[in-house]
């Protein structure tokens, strides 16, 4: 008797390729919000899209970005969010 041992993973969701890290800032999507978020604009975390895209939904479409040092300050500014402060 044989066995094949070759397995086949089909997707048959129709969806396409899910992110797990935000396109911008580059956290971990976490809640189902991000995951949202994240099919709706192109891989952008549901902090982004607050931050960036809700108030220019028109000239982001259009292709407008943060520049470098405005997205290198609201990741600094999210990863000071994580780090607990030292009690003195």
């Amino acid at each position: 008797m044989y066995i094949n041992h070759k397995v086949i993973f089909k997707d048959k969701t129709g969806s396409s390729k899910d992110h797990f890290f935000c396109a911008l800032c580059k956290f971990t999507l976490v809640s189902h919000q991000d995951f949202t978020r994240s099919k709706e604009w192109e891989g952008i975390c549901n902090e982004c899209y607050l931050t960036f895209i809700e108030s220019r939904k028109k000239e982001w479409k259009e292709g407008w970005r943060p520049d470098k040092e405005t997205l290198e300050t609201h990741i600094y500014n999210r990863k000071c969010q994580l780090i607990p402060e030292e009690k003195k």
